[in-house]
């Protein structure tokens, strides 16, 4: 009788964990890019942090203020 039980005890089991099974496994599509494109796209890049950096007038628009620092270290304590 304990047969019985184990034998049907596993076919339940088989049934439940079988439901959990994937149906397909899923494809992610890839993009390849070109080597001409990639090499555009970093030219561009490139030549924007050109632009930036050499503009002297919006370097100097666009800095921080510096700020006046106050010493806590004086006075009695």
């Amino acid at each position: 009788m304990l047969k019985i039980r184990l034998a049907g005890l596993l076919v339940v089991a088989l049934f439940v964990l079988s439901a959990c099974k994937a149906k397909s496994p899923t494809t992610v599509p890839t993009v390849t890019a070109s080597p001409t494109e990639v090499k555009a796209s970093v030219e561009l890049i490139q030549n924007e942090c050109l632009v930036c950096h050499t503009d002297k007038q919006m370097l100097i628009d666009t800095a921080k203020p510096e700020e006046v620092v106050v010493k806590e270290s004086s006075g009695a304590g």
